[in-house]
């Protein structure tokens, strides 16, 4: 039977909630609400809470922020129709809540969602979770780490898996240990009936379930000492702030549980401020999954966050509108009136702003203190790629690396009203390329097609390369000058200009004619441009087509001023992996177009000769 033609039954077309469940649905997935409750049941009847005035409470899943189906609802003792009956009450209600657009917590939408969709294995010959791995993104107070601790000892205790290894992963020990690890001992602890079937092993903060003779650890990313045994894990793996986690524990762990029939990898976290991290990339990956851009039918997503391109304006106008698209507990943990109070005094502060909008809010930043704010970079966004630029004019700027770094060639198309579209160009060596690539995702930028990145065999930059690809650029576009820093372009720049010879003086590279122009980067030249390209890129007149290579080198990018207030972009020491280039030819390209008066007045500047 095609896919297309799988009928979808009412149960699950009413836990449907984005585009990836529509797809999962029509290929055979399907979701078993039992499943999906009995796992909400096991939590709330075995896990307790041992923090504040709720010490020793049933740690319960609301459902709807408004309705409240919570009050009065007794866990039963066991799990047997009649309390089946009752959760699928529950469940109902919930649905029809969401349904209705209430705002709806997240504890019980996600755990029901992501335990009860089910696919039939031919492998294993009958029904297994759909999802292999979670992606959750939420605001800090909003239950977090006690929601992670119950998921890792339903795993581990109530799965009836024998055998069971859960890992609680972190970027290092203590988070993993005093954050994860502590949230279950101490649940233990509070549990009549865990306590009795579990047994704490407090020096290695381990939980082991003598029954089933399942393990719970704590697992760093960045005890190196540990590698080989972290290459050998079969079981489980939850997460804690995946922002912070680098490519390289990832790349260890994420085939933990390949033998098994239901291993769950998942993550929880905020957003972060490392853009060219693994947590960035994963974030990405998911809001494509739940949109439908990307099909990836085992991966649960659910993203509580305010929108990426928020203006400051317009969160002032109501801070809790946009608050509650992050904080999904806003009423219930998360007071109101707190986040109000935290808005107002962040505000005033532009460190302070950055990290509420980071942890209150879940937008993601690009710097702690960022030259070019993120919103006005995604102003200048546009839809069109080099194909849609054929023939026209344009004017080029160069930045190349000594040896080993990223290389940088930009083109200025100017368009009316004052804007210019702009495509980059970067280069940068294969071995370099593999050696950053565990912290940096240079595999998702050579898959982006918006991205012109060229990977040079070897160890380092070969100039030949950037001649050649040059003289490809000019086939397609007509390139008036080319802007380079004389400081170590000079000879390059010439080559291109007026061609190569070799040492009997034979043209081995024909001249390509391009005018070649020094632009000097010292802060005395580079001040006036530099300030030009930001009040652009704020009026949304820098355009260009969403590469996320060069958003990712805009938001690296920081300046340094004088007691004058001059100042140009700073670039980061030679030895980070945070790299600016695209940066300084965008300003160098769009400070020769301005200047030079190059603006666009005829249709023909702006779309091309057109032949009939």
């Amino acid at each position: 039977m095609a896919t297309a033609e799988i009928e979808v039954d009412t149960l699950t077309q009413a836990w449907i909630r984005n585009e990836s469940d529509e797809k999962a649905a029509h290929n055979g997935c399907r979701f078993d609400l039992g499943r999906g409750l009995y796992t909400v049941w096991w939590i709330e009847r075995y896990c307790r809470l041992y923090q504040g005035e709720q010490a020793g409470e049933r740690m319960m899943f609301r459902t709807c922020g408004e309705c409240d189906h919570e009050a009065d609802f007794e866990v039963p003792d066991e799990w047997d129709d009649e309390a089946f009956e009752l959760y699928r009450d529950r469940a109902e209600k919930h649905n029809a809540c969401y349904h209705a657009g209430h705002h709806i917590d997240w504890q019980f939408e996600c755990t029901v969602r992501a335990f009860g969709w089910v696919k039939y294995s031919i492998h294993w010959k009958r029904e297994v979770r759909r999802f292999r791995k979670v992606s959750i993104w939420v605001s800090k107070k909003n239950k977090k780490s006690p929601t992670l601790a119950g998921w890792g000892l339903y795993l581990e205790c109530g799965d009836g898996e024998p055998g069971q290894c859960v890992y609680l992963g972190a970027k290092d020990g203590m988070q993993a240990r005093d954050i994860g690890a502590k949230h279950a001992m101490e649940m233990v602890r509070q549990s009549p009936e865990l306590s009795e079937s579990c047994t704490l092993n407090l020096s290695r903060c381990s939980v082991t379930h003598e029954i089933t003779r399942s393990v719970m650890i704590p697992l760093s990313s960045s005890n190196v000492r540990t590698k080989e045994a972290k290459e050998g894990l079969n079981g489980s793996v939850i997460i804690d702030e995946t922002h912070v986690v680098d490519r390289e524990f990832i790349s260890i762990i994420n085939r933990a549980g390949i033998s098994r029939s239901e291993p769950i990898h998942a993550e929880f976290s905020t957003a972060g401020d490392n853009p060219d991290g693994y947590g960035k990339e994963i974030f990405d990956h998911a809001s494509e999954v739940v949109c439908g851009k990307v099909e990836d039918e085992q991966l649960f997503v659910a993203i509580y966050a305010a929108p990426q391109d928020l203006k400051d304006s317009d969160l002032a106008l109501d801070p809790l509108k946009y608050g509650r698209m992050a904080n999904p507990a806003l009423g219930h943990t998360v007071d109101p009136q707190e986040f109000l109070n935290d808005y107002n005094s962040s505000k005033v502060n532009p460190r302070e702003f950055v990290k509420f909008k980071k942890y209150r809010l879940n937008i993601w930043q690009f710097s702690t203190n960022p030259w070019l704010r993120h919103e006005w970079w995604k102003s200048g966004q546009r839809e069109y790629t080099a194909e849609d630029l054929r023939g026209r004019k344009c004017w080029s700027a160069l930045d190349l690396s000594s040896v080993r770094d990223f290389t940088s060639l930009c083109l200025g198309f100017p368009d009316p009203n004052e804007e210019i579209k702009h495509l980059w160009y970067y280069w940068i060596p294969e071995e370099t390329a593999d050696e950053i690539s565990d912290r940096i995702p240079i595999d998702a930028w050579l898959a982006d097609p918006r991205v012109n990145l060229i990977l040079i065999p070897g160890a380092r930059v070969e100039y030949g390369f950037v001649r050649s690809s040059f003289r490809e650029i000019c086939s397609q576009f007509q390139v008036q000058e080319l802007a380079y820093d004389d400081w170590n372009a000079e000879k390059v720049t010439q080559e291109i200009s007026e061609g190569v010879r070799d040492l009997n003086g034979k043209m081995t590279e024909p001249p390509m004619g391009v005018k070649r122009v020094a632009f000097d980067q010292s802060l005395k030249n580079m001040n006036e441009p530099t300030k030009s390209y930001e009040g652009r890129t704020i009026a949304g007149k820098t355009l260009h087509n969403g590469d996320p290579l060069t958003e990712w080198m805009h938001g690296n990018a920081q300046v340094r001023n004088d007691a004058n207030n001059n100042y140009k972009p700073q670039k980061p020491p030679r030895e980070s992996l945070k790299k600016i280039d695209g940066v300084i030819t965008g300003i160098m390209v769009d400070a020769r177009i301005v200047q030079g008066g190059h603006a666009a007045n005829s249709v023909y500047e702006t779309r091309g000769i057109r032949t009939l």
